[in-house]
């Protein structure tokens, strides 16, 4: 007398016509994902284009942005954006690549300072970046009576810019193999030559990528700017971090609120404008990464 079980057995592995038939199905669907987000991105891109385009043919320049003012904006406020970056970048990744290194390779595993830090910033990287522009207001803006600058500006971007770092450089720094430390240790490296010539370098790729993609969203952010009071239209190319707070997120934000045709083409140009600047970063966080990979032994 055979068991029930036996018969599963016996009849062996579902047929391979039903089986691809899954697979097809699974595949069909992530073409479909695939197609729909390039659709997706393809059509933004054109849309702007296309309402740039239009109210250039419109005689754009003659309405309240005549002389040219409008594009002297953007070309300002791309100045301030990229001030920004810079000022951003130099505050949270040194920061943040410090801390990640200091939580993955010096802190005792079970400490109690460690695993609240450690906590904290998990938490911080889910909180909305306006959060950090009010800080920003409140303690370095009527604290401390700072002026309403780039620098402001970079410090409340850097805010919220370095959890996310801290959080990939992280993941990078973990997950480089221990045998490499241990095989380093062994041969009598010290702590320090062993995170410097092979922790680092191992890890290298991964906190490249992550930086430039925490440095390319906090690019992006217009909330804790126009919190901290970043100027809604300027003709001046900011000359450093002391210069008055402007940048290309604060300008779309103020000309997409206005109603006359002319400066939706304008916030047109500076959202074109911001996703180069945006597409750039990321594209140098995927070159610097293949070039550091390609470094390593």
């Amino acid at each position: 007398m055979t068991s029930p079980h036996a018969d599963r057995t016996a009849a062996g592995p579902p047929p391979l016509a039903a089986r691809r038939r899954r697979i097809d199905f699974l595949g069909f669907a992530s073409r479909m994902a695939a197609a729909c987000t390039g659709a997706a991105t393809a059509g933004l891109l054109g849309f702007l284009a296309w309402k740039l385009v239009q109210g250039s043919w419109r005689g754009a320049a003659s309405g309240p942005l005549s002389g040219g003012g409008g594009w002297d904006a953007i070309a300002s406020a791309a100045a301030g954006t990229f001030w920004l970056l810079a000022t951003t970048g130099a505050l949270a990744a040194p920061v943040g690549i410090g801390t990640a290194l200091y939580l993955q390779e010096y802190a005792r595993p079970k400490a109690r300072a460690a695993s609240l830090l450690q906590a904290a910033l998990t938490n911080l990287c889910g909180v909305p970046s306006v959060v950090f522009g009010v800080a920003a207001l409140a303690l370095l803006v009527h604290g401390l009576s700072m002026d309403r600058s780039i620098l402001v500006g970079g410090l409340a971007l850097a805010a919220a810019a370095l959890p996310p770092v801290v959080s990939a450089s992280a993941a990078a720094i973990g997950a480089v193999p221990d045998d490499l430390r241990t095989a380093a240790y062994g041969l009598g490296a010290t702590r320090w030559q062993v995170v410097r010539r092979q922790v680092l370098p191992a890890a290298a790729p991964g906190i490249a990528t992550g930086a430039c993609a925490a440095l390319a969203r906090a690019t992006g952010e217009a909330a804790p700017l126009v919190v901290v009071g970043a100027a809604s239209f300027a003709t001046f190319a900011p000359a450093g971090p002391a210069a008055p707070l402007v940048s290309l997120p604060t300008q779309v934000f103020s000309w997409a609120a206005r109603p006359q045709a002319e400066f939706a083409t304008h916030a047109a140009g500076a959202a074109l404008a911001l996703l180069a600047i945006v597409l750039g970063i990321n594209l140098a966080g995927l070159l610097l990464r293949r070039r550091l990979g390609k470094a390593l032994p």
